[in-house]
């Protein structure tokens, strides 16, 4: 496989473009499922790494792409099979953005039934609204 700046500036035909193209968009896909599955299933103990690699899978996508549609006069086909794998690739971003939205909802009300947990065990306090006075010493006796 070729590094990234390679592919990138390298000059290449137009069906060597259109299998950047798809070998990029397949990788980007892969990327999504996987993140897919994770969200489904409650692991986000990669969530924070995941920002790189999609930066730089959607980076690697998108130059490619623009290099597919800067030679579309030479293969129109291409052009419209790219418009259509980008069109997957975009509802299945939808469908990511919409399993985060309801993970950020769930730990909302986790956060505030952790929140009412804790307001509970203070009602068990004794000592609750009693404060200990300050006490103030005097040189004077």
């Amino acid at each position: 496989m070729m590094s990234d700046s390679s592919e990138v500036m390298g000059e290449s035909s137009a069906p060597g473009l259109s299998e950047d193209f798809f070998r990029a968009a397949d990788d980007f896909g892969a990327m999504q499922q996987e993140h897919r599955a994770a969200l489904v299933a409650g692991n986000l103990k990669d969530l924070f790494s995941w920002g790189y690699g999609r930066e730089r899978a959607f980076r690697r996508l998108a130059v490619t792409l623009e290099r597919v549609v800067a030679c579309g006069q030479e293969n129109k086909g291409c052009v419209a099979s790219a418009r259509e794998r980008m069109g997957k690739l975009l509802a299945e971003e939808e469908v990511l953005r919409e399993l985060i939205l309801a993970r950020q909802v769930k730990m909302q009300e986790q956060l505030l039934a952790m929140r009412k947990g804790k307001e509970a065990l203070q009602g068990y306090n004794m000592n609750k609204g009693l404060v200990p006075q300050p006490r103030y010493l005097s040189s004077r006796t």
